[in-house]
């Protein structure tokens, strides 16, 4: 039986083709995460993909989710990354996803047991600053809570349940607490992108039908507005 998270996945697969401003600014991250990806000879695996289309960027990087279905290479849950591929991993691709794993420690430290030295966890996020803030905590149908004390939540669909905040939470809030616990992981890039464009895009929920116009705000964002402003983080871990 399926449950919702995997019916909304499925209703997405091929998105970019009919959303063309958004299947542009998902090229854009797989783009951008192909230039982070280490040189370690192991696997490229990108976890929670959903209905990404990050193999057609990127040849190497194998598809998985908690799902089986046709846009997946194989099935595999985050958490037994460490279990089913100890030291074999070169990078671990995450395109918001991070915020849906309920138990990011015992995460995290999975994926330092999979990752081979010099490997990377490469991920999308949301961001915390005014702007998005603004929108996640005003627009958006995640929550967005800055004040969750801990860093697990209560989850019973890993595709609905989230805290959107969860990485500014880890990787800035309590980043000593990250530090201490995860000595072997270095924070190598952590920077702000796409500030209006997504919103332009209507996301995964509304079609503006944009298309290509898309291109001229992602230009302007970029100079003007990305740094500070930015919706999405990307951030990568590289461990020693």
């Amino acid at each position: 039986m399926t449950n919702q998270g995997e019916n909304i996945t499925k209703d997405r697969i091929g998105f970019e083709k009919s959303n063309i401003a958004l299947g542009f600014l998902y090229k854009e991250w797989y783009e951008l995460i192909s230039k982070f990806l280490s040189e370690i000879e192991g696997l490229n695996i990108e976890l929670g993909c959903g209905a990404s289309f990050i193999d057609q960027v990127n040849k190497s990087i194998k598809k998985t989710d908690v799902f089986l279905n046709e846009n997946t290479d194989f099935k595999l849950d985050a958490i037994d990354i460490g279990k089913d591929f100890e030291n074999k991993i070169s990078n671990l691709i995450l395109v918001n996803v991070f915020h849906h794993i309920s138990d990011p420690e015992l995460f995290l430290k999975s994926a330092e047991k999979s990752l081979l030295p010099g490997g990377r966890i490469i991920m999308i996020e949301p961001s915390n600053n005014l702007w998005s803030r603004l929108i996640y905590n005003f627009v958006g149908h995640e929550p967005f809570d800055t004040s969750q004390v801990g860093w697990n939540f209560q989850s019973k669909d890993p595709l609905l349940d989230s805290n959107q905040a969860l990485s500014w939470i880890i990787f800035e809030r309590d980043y000593k607490k990250f530090k201490n616990l995860f000595p072997m992981f270095s924070l190598i890039q952590k920077k702000n992108i796409m500030t209006f464009s997504y919103l332009l895009s209507g996301g995964h929920s509304f079609n503006t039908r944009l298309g290509k116009l898309i291109k001229l705000t992602r230009i302007i964002e970029k100079f003007f507005f990305d740094k500070y402003l930015g919706m999405f983080n990307l951030i990568c871990l590289e461990k020693i």
